[in-house]
């Protein structure tokens, strides 16, 4: 597991150290403790899956990685809520090998997530998993 902290390398010159940065920091902070029911964190994890196949898909073709560049979008990696990444751990009863703030977001890759996303279907949701294929 390659579980990155993000920072963001290209911070807002406009908002400097103000009070509307520290709102803006606040906010996030609260948005990426949010917890999710284990149905929609099924949900939003198959979301994140879905955007970076895209992203993946895009890479392959010059236009497509001017794309992603422009974007800020990187092919081998996602940027995940660490509130996220905790109950993805805690419910699919796996132990992280990071210790994880949730109020943090981190960039995983794809193998990764996805891997999280099949434990997560076989201790939440077995009948959907057998749907899709996937094997304990």
């Amino acid at each position: 597991m390659n579980i990155k902290e993000y920072r963001d390398p290209h911070p807002n010159p406009w908002l400097g150290d103000g009070i509307l940065n520290g709102v803006l920091n606040g906010v996030t902070e609260l948005l990426s403790t949010a917890t999710y029911s284990p149905e929609n964190l099924i949900i939003a994890t198959e979301e994140k899956l879905k955007v970076m196949r895209k992203i993946m898909d895009k890479d392959k073709t010059l236009w497509g990685r001017l794309q992603n560049k422009f974007n800020g979008e990187k092919p081998d990696r996602i940027l995940v809520d660490g509130g996220m990444l905790v109950q993805l751990f805690e419910l699919s009863k796996q132990k992280s090998p990071y210790t994880i703030t949730p109020s943090h977001q981190y960039t995983i890759p794809y193998s990764d997530l996805y891997e999280l996303y099949r434990k997560l279907l076989l201790v939440l949701a077995p009948e959907k998993a057998i749907r899709l294929g996937i094997k304990g």
